[in-house]
């Protein structure tokens, strides 16, 4: 597929100052400090499990000493593409407090939040404006490749141009309801019309519910015009919409008492398999037979993989990308690290960059056929 080249005029996000190691995760509930206990008990086995993998990843040969001094004195901005508070947010904090000390020179990393078009305003900041020497990092919103080759009319970006520095986690995203709608199982998304906010008509999670109601014959109608799993939530509290959709992880960060006490009531998960944490929770693949549909489910869950990854511009120097790659690993080892990241109740299963960059590759190799079709779907 062509890509043209693109010059944006993009404004800015938004800056938000916060006190080194303050935990940001609370929206009027508990929080996740106050998880359930099974769900921390996996937080510590996966730290464990992602102490020892950290230790198997590759880390390549020293850099140049030109490079080793590029960090001294400098500061990396991380670009933050949703707004405050939730996973993506508490992810990159993390990422903030740690990463830097990895770093030759010991750079300063302030995190930046630019929400806005569901990611796509920050992605094409760090596409088109920021600076492409490795002074900006992103954690990247996890469709940011599926959306370009599905056409997204805000995106200004070639998805493979950027550079991935390694993985902290992948996702599973769902549809949830709130525990007073008519809503309880797959049957009833059949039976009955039911409202599900979504942020905007042309972002995958859109696309999935049309799938579902065109191939699985539900009866969802998408309500655009929300832009975070905290708006989905205070929408059904407020009876607004019927449900909503986010990833597992994200509800986890900002409303753990609400699935402690099964007030938001998850239907559907998007997954190749179940995820651990909802083992009784059917995927949308197993919802169908037919393997034509099964294979754009498929490719339409495929890009939580990415989850929630670390990136940088394009044309950063390979060795200052090497640099960055190496303390991404050092951080993932740190006892420090693996201990804040249990306090937060954060899970990690990372990757290595090289593995992400070639999940991003990999997206763009789906047959003509299949991506047809998916286009077709992804019209509102």
């Amino acid at each position: 597929m062509a890509i043209e080249p693109w010059e944006a005029n993009l404004s800015g996000g938004y800056s938000y100052n916060v006190t080194p190691g303050r935990r940001i995760f609370n929206t009027g509930d508990e929080g996740p400090a106050s998880g359930d206990t099974g769900m921390r008990r996996r937080v510590r086995f996966w730290t464990a499990c992602t102490m020892l993998l950290a230790l198997s990843l590759p880390v390549a040969a020293p850099a140049a000493n030109d490079d080793d001094d590029f960090y001294r004195g400098k500061t990396i901005s991380l670009i933050i593409p949703i707004g405050p508070g939730g996973a993506y947010d508490t992810y990159a904090r993390l990422v903030a407090r740690h990463l830097g000390k990895e770093l030759p020179g010991n750079p300063v990393i302030v995190p930046r939040n630019m929400p806005g078009a569901r990611g796509a305003i920050a992605s094409n900041h760090v596409y088109n404006l920021a600076p492409q020497d490795g002074t900006t990092l992103t954690i990247i919103t996890s469709s940011f490749a599926m959306e370009q080759l599905f056409e997204n009319p805000q995106i200004r970006y070639d998805a493979r141009k950027f550079i991935a520095i390694g993985r902290l986690l992948d996702t599973t995203s769902v549809i949830f309801f709130w525990h007073t709608s008519p809503i309880k199982t797959v049957d009833d998304l059949r039976k009955r019309p039911s409202t599900v906010g979504i942020s905007g008509v042309n972002e995958i999670p859109a696309a999935r519910m049309r799938a579902m109601n065109r191939f699985l014959g539900m009866q969802m109608r998408l309500i655009p015009g929300y832009p975070s799993a905290r708006d989905y939530v205070m929408a059904v509290e407020r009876e607004e919409t019927d449900g909503g959709t986010s990833t597992y992880i994200g509800l986890s960060q900002l409303f753990a008492s609400y699935l402690r006490e099964k007030k938001l009531n998850i239907v559907v998960q998007f997954g190749l398999t179940r995820d651990p944490h909802m083992p009784d929770i059917p995927t949308v693949i197993e919802l169908t037979d037919d393997p034509e549909v099964r294979q754009i489910f498929s490719y339409l869950v495929s890009n939580d993989t990415i989850g929630r990854s670390l990136f940088t511009s394009p044309n950063v120097p390979p060795a200052r990308v090497e640099l960055l790659r190496i303390a991404f690993s050092k951080m993932l080892a740190d006892p420090e690290f693996n201990a804040e990241a249990e306090r937060l109740n954060l899970p990690l299963l990372p990757k290595s960059g090289e593995e992400m960059q070639k999940v991003v590759l990999d997206t763009f190799d789906v047959s003509p056929t299949t991506l047809a079709k998916i286009r077709e779907v992804m019209k509102p």
